[in-house]
């Protein structure tokens, strides 16, 4: 014993385990060294640190409660829209009695027009009404209603945001709160108004882990089945509703270092001026496709582009491609099969230590007139 008591150090400083004692250990105490207050910031600095960044982690991860409960407000108010408005027709559609009272005059339906001014665009349709008074950004609407959760609900029905630039929507929802998840927009350079429109709209959106916004369109990569079964996209700008028909589906680096090939630009493309600009576009497509389809696309056609990211590594993105419907066309005759040589970046074999193929690019001959003529 007396050996312990002469290593023992004489005067040990009794620790205070007291809720204050313990506190005063955290947080800089009046009497602490310049050495002790640097060494509880930089302590207090990593916790808040390790607890936002767990936060940002859970919110990828499963979202949170106000973003699925404003994607079904949204969605309510959206296709409700359109319930009210088969209805107004309906009642429209039943004949009164009129009087010459209630005649109204051209020159009081003249006098009316000009003292009232609608806050809507013109030619907008009245389900975006709702929508629009939220968010004045709105430029359309995008769903796939054969993909859904085992409740029948749609994974993706979304409005469509734009604005003057391609970060904004990034990091806020439609009511303008900033978020992780953002919201889905169009390419700022897609000019969409009543009588006009690009051949190809490239619209944007975060590919959430808690299977939220675009992370559906990963599904298209699973297996031909998926695209066969879900082949339809509804995309509805302010003034006209649409279906689209798919025929891509492709992974894509974003930088030039990611592959051997000049880069392909898909999202810089939105008309083709020429058979040229068409056929560029469109074989780079094919050469990507994760499946070969008898679908015909012409330049004089319209598509939209759809972008999220896909992680086999990183900076990539799952592209979908689909082609508007014709007039009178049947979808369901199509038939999609797996294409084997489905072109992947260059980074992605070598990171899974393949070889690269040396194939030669993609084939810009698809409009090639015949030798003989």
């Amino acid at each position: 014993m007396s050996m312990l008591n002469e290593v023992r150090p004489s005067a040990t400083e009794e620790r205070d385990r007291s809720f204050k004692g313990r506190v005063k250990e955290l947080i800089p105490w009046k009497g602490d060294s310049i050495k002790e207050i640097i060494r509880k910031i930089v302590y207090l600095g990593s916790v808040c640190a390790l607890i936002y960044c767990g936060y940002t982690v859970y919110e990828y991860q499963f979202g949170t409660v106000d973003m699925y409960e404003d994607q079904q407000y949204l969605s309510n108010l959206y296709h409700s829209s359109d319930t009210s408005e088969e209805e107004d027709e309906a009642d429209d559609s039943t004949v009164s009695d009129v009087t010459v009272e209630d005649v109204t005059t051209t020159d009081d339906v003249t006098a009316d027009s000009e003292a009232t001014v609608s806050k809507y665009p013109a030619g907008m349709l009245s389900s975006f009404e709702s929508i629009y008074d939220i968010n004045s950004d709105v430029i359309g609407w995008l769903s796939i209603d054969t993909l859904t959760d085992d409740d029948g609900n749609a994974y993706i029905d979304y409005p469509v945001m734009q604005t003057t630039d391609n970060d904004y929507y990034l990091t806020h929802d439609v009511f303008g709160n900033e978020t992780t998840y953002g919201a889905l927009f169009a390419d700022y350079n897609v000019k969409i108004t009543a009588d006009s429109h690009p051949q190809n709209t490239i619209i944007y959106g975060h590919s959430m882990a808690s299977g939220t916004y675009f992370r559906h369109l990963l599904d298209y990569k699973n297996s031909v089945s998926t695209v066969s079964n879900n082949r339809l996209i509804t995309y509805s700008t302010l003034y006209e509703e649409n279906q689209y028909i798919i025929v891509a589906c492709f992974i894509i680096g974003i930088y030039d270092y990611q592959d051997d090939n000049p880069l392909f630009a898909y999202h810089t493309i939105y008309d083709f001026d020429t058979i040229e600009d068409f056929d560029y576009w469109y074989q780079n497509i094919l050469y990507r496709n994760y499946y070969t389809t008898d679908i015909e696309c012409t330049m004089d056609d319209e598509y939209i582009t759809l972008s999220t990211c896909s992680y086999e590594i990183s900076d990539l993105r799952c592209v979908i491609v689909a082609r508007k419907l014709r007039d009178g066309e049947d979808p369901s005759v199509y038939t999609y099969k797996s294409n084997p040589n489905a072109r992947k970046p260059a980074a992605y074999y070598i990171a899974y230590n393949m070889d690269v193929p040396d194939d030669g690019g993609p084939d810009y001959q698809y409009y090639k007139e015949d030798e003989d003529e």
